[in-house]
């Protein structure tokens, strides 16, 4: 089985794009290829034992690897996982996050797959006096892989998969302390920044092979909230499960996509339209200068 690498023109706009997304993607998702196998690798996974994660290191086991879970344990998975080595990592907390590197023990990674991630209704703060969902989904993911390049965590020829998704459409801007709080706008500027992380990293160190991926839109529970009536209804019959929405993560692991590249659970490489914020360098620029200045006293 291989891969179509064709490079899909992405469509303009949060509407046709979030069309396109769930237009029968339980059908339409790509399966990733058995192989080449994982053997004598070893993979670091933030929230690795429950939701899609868990099925990013049961795919991960089944190929050869050693896996590694980082996460603040509060959820469960469905079990046979006992191979994973379990690593406690509030990526809200940056001395969480630090500390956890602590304890790898100078284990080399060969692939960090940046999964963990939250949706919020209600707007919460962490530790650091930041946005809940920015320290999560990207501050904190950007102090593990700067710690992992500082220390020289990394192996040879290293993989980064960030996991970004569609959402970043609904947004311009990834900020720290947003003036107003809406999900929409504060979870789809935390996968824009998701999304210039990964674009940053390969550009700003060639020797890690960088890639973004869309899962899809699955079915779980990411919102903190469980559907009901018509809207239950209706996911079911488009949402994917979280086996399926791992097989983009496993995609950019073992696959040969470029560096760089936005890889999507349906459409495959994505080529992003003209003026498409993801794009943007002068702010994917100063975001990176952001995180640096809030990760400087860790590093």
């Amino acid at each position: 089985m291989t891969l179509d690498l064709t490079p899909y023109r992405a469509a303009r706009g949060m509407v046709p794009r979030m069309f396109r997304c769930m237009y029968r993607q339980q059908s339409r998702t790509r399966a990733c290829p058995d192989l080449p196998r994982l053997d004598g690798k070893t993979i670091l996974v933030t929230g690795g034992t429950a939701g899609v994660g868990e099925f990013i290191s049961h795919g991960a086991l089944a190929r050869g690897a050693k896996v590694i879970s980082m996460s603040r344990g509060v959820s469960e998975g469905t079990g046979g996982l006992a191979e994973v080595q379990e690593i406690r990592c509030d990526l809200s907390d940056l001395s969480s996050v630090r500390e956890a590197v602590d304890e790898l023990n100078d284990q080399k990674i060969d692939i960090l797959i940046c999964n963990a991630g939250v949706a919020l209704r209600e707007h919460k703060m962490a530790a650091n006096n930041i946005e809940m969902t920015y320290a999560i989904n990207v501050l904190g993911h950007h102090l593990l892989y700067r710690l992992l390049t500082k220390r020289g965590l990394f192996g040879d020829a290293p993989r980064i998969v960030m996991t970004t998704g569609d959402a970043y459409v609904a947004a311009k801007e990834c900020e720290a302390n947003p003036a107003k709080f809406s999900m929409p706008q504060v979870y789809g500027g935390s996968k824009l920044g998701n999304l210039w992380q990964a674009f940053g990293l390969s550009k700003r160190f060639p020797e890690i092979h960088a890639t973004a991926v869309h899962p899809g839109a699955i079915m779980s529970g990411l919102g903190g909230q469980q559907p009901t009536g018509l809207a239950l209804w209706l996911l079911k019959r488009m949402a994917i499960n979280e086996e399926q929405g791992a097989q983009a993560s496993l995609i950019a692991a073992t696959q040969d996509l470029p560096s760089g590249a936005y890889w999507h659970n349906v459409c495959g490489m994505m080529e992003l339209p003209e003026r498409d914020a993801g794009l943007d360098v002068k702010k994917a620029a100063a975001l990176w200068d952001q995180l640096e200045a809030f990760c400087a006293d860790y590093l």
